[in-house]
């Protein structure tokens, strides 16, 4: 025969039991999902020199830039 302990607490448990893993589920899925956007962000990351050398002009266009006011400048002189 049953205690009425045992009435009342297997329908809570059994209730609990559900939500608690789907707690666990969601969890797990928020922290695989934060590793993986680390790592990608991390795998992305270039380095000092490469932004420095992106962030220059390339020689010619230096050149094609100060060719014109040059020229304006020899002809004044």
């Amino acid at each position: 025969m049953e205690s009425p302990k045992d009435k009342i607490d297997r329908p809570a448990t059994q209730e609990i039991a559900p939500r608690a893993g789907v707690a666990a589920l969601v969890a797990l899925a928020v922290v695989a999902a934060g590793v993986g956007f680390v790592l990608y962000k991390r795998r992305k990351r270039r380095s000092l020199m490469k932004r420095l050398h992106d962030a220059m002009p390339e020689i010619d266009e230096i050149r094609a830039s100060l060719k014109r006011p040059l020229e304006r400048a020899v002809k004044v002189l």
